[in-house]
């Protein structure tokens, strides 16, 4: 399996009532993925970081396709310290 890490931006047209909605419907979000840790920030850009770990990008691509109304979203595969010093040494 591998980590990514998703960036959310809240796109420049989301007003107050979209993110009211987006938290609403984030209650009842099953992932496609599994999720690892999620944090939101005072930021609308990022408002939200998430770790995620998966075997198949189309399921990442698929969790994002159902945030793209509100967020402009990147997700870029991660590597903890201790595997990113044996993949250098290698």
């Amino acid at each position: 399996m591998m980590k990514f890490i998703a960036l959310y931006h809240l796109k420049d047209n989301v007003d107050q009532v979209k993110i009211a909605e987006a938290v609403c419907r984030r209650a009842e979000y099953e992932h496609p993925v599994e999720l690892i840790a999620e944090y939101y920030t005072t930021n609308a850009s990022p408002a939200v970081v998430a770790i995620y770990e998966a075997d198949d990008a189309d399921d990442l691509f698929m969790n994002s396709m159902a945030w793209m109304d509100v967020f402009r979203i990147e997700v870029m595969p991660v590597v903890g310290w201790e595997e990113g010093l044996r993949k250098a040494a290698d």
